[in-house]
């Protein structure tokens, strides 16, 4: 009877013992998903520096030229950008080839100097008066240019300079220029280099720029003179350009502010310069965004700051302005009022 209780009490402790409990898999960490590094790009244009006589001569001091001072109350609204970019209208062969204004321009190099001071990166340098001084003008012009480290794009010292891809990178971003002229007022053009003009071989220029770097800007300089609006000729070329894989398209020739379409702007407009008429004095400071996310770069979008250019037949004290400044000189509000409705951008009144 002992023996039975003794295995009974065995088999209740039996089965009351726990069941062996299985172990859970580790729960494996999630690799993080790594995100493409992202970085944007602001470019700020603004037209042309069409250096009359009376506004080098307004420059000049007992040493020299000093266009410093005509800047100052843009300086900041041009320095703060990424990359800033002109239109060098006018040759700046300095005076050994003989200084004058128009119809044939040339400039004191000193013009470059302030532009530099400004923040300007680079000039377009392919315009309808490239060649007032010749060949030799353009070899004096890229001359002094270079001197002053600043880079130049359409005109070129020799068939290795104009070989050379102009490619300015900022923020990991690669930016690659170009520009073209529709032609030199029928001067003509001793070497090819000296002056890129819009022909045939633009849109193979563009695609193999494109395949350099992140975004391509084309300049073109084109247009009727002192139209308000694009004509049917600049559209085509800038559709063979943005076709061809350019990303901006700064336009200048007409000496009046034309409207942008997304990516393009038709005409800057004048900047600096001793034209008389009220539509000459209004240009600008174009700004355009781009955004690169992993290995693709992406056009954000434009805003327009509006300038006025003091100058005859009012004072002869050239020197450039916000446009909201200017109401000693014009009627602003109705200015702006033009403006937002035919640019078909952002019109602002500071950067």
């Amino acid at each position: 009877m002992r023996r039975f209780w003794a295995i009974a009490a065995a088999f209740l402790l039996a089965s009351c013992a726990p069941e062996p409990v299985e172990q859970a898999e580790p729960v494996k960490p999630v690799e993080p998903v790594e995100q493409p590094q992202e970085s944007t790009l602001t470019i700020r244009s603004v037209g042309d520096i069409l250096v009359h006589s009376d506004v080098y001569t307004a420059a000049q001091t007992p040493d020299g030229f000093d266009f410093n001072r005509m800047f100052d109350q843009v300086r900041p609204y041009m320095e703060d950008a990424d990359i800033t970019t002109a239109n060098m209208e006018v040759p700046v062969a300095g005076p050994e080839l003989g200084l004058s204004g128009y119809p044939t321009f040339n400039s004191p190099p000193e013009i470059i100097d302030a532009l530099q001071g400004t923040g300007v990166d680079i000039v377009n340098n392919a315009t309808n008066h490239t060649m007032d001084r010749g060949g030799d003008g353009v070899v004096a012009s890229t001359s002094n240019m270079r001197e002053r480290d600043m880079l130049y794009v359409g005109g070129y010292a020799s068939p290795e300079d104009a070989a050379t891809p102009r490619i300015i990178e900022r923020n990991g971003i690669k930016v690659g220029f170009l520009a073209f002229t529709y032609g030199t007022n029928g001067i003509p053009i001793p070497e090819p280099h000296m002056a890129s003009l819009i022909d045939d071989t633009l849109a193979a220029q563009v695609s193999n720029l494109d395949k350099q770097v992140d975004a391509t800007v084309v300049m073109l300089h084109m247009g009727e003179e002192y139209s308000p609006l694009q004509n049917a000729e600049q559209e085509a070329t800038a559709k063979t350009a943005l076709d061809a894989g350019a990303d901006l398209i700064l336009g200048g020739h007409p000496h009046v502010v034309e409207p942008f379409a997304g990516p393009v702007w038709y005409s800057h407009g004048n900047f600096l310069h001793g034209q008389w008429e009220e539509n000459t004095k209004v240009g600008g400071i174009g700004e355009f965004t781009f955004r690169k996310r992993g290995d693709e770069t992406t056009f954000e979008g434009a805003r327009f700051m509006p300038t006025f250019t003091v100058g005859p037949p009012t004072s002869y004290d050239h020197h450039v302005i916000p446009l909201v400044e200017a109401q000693d000189y014009l009627d602003v509000d109705a200015w702006m009022t033009d403006l937002k409705a035919r640019l078909n951008v952002d019109v602002v009144d500071y950067l």
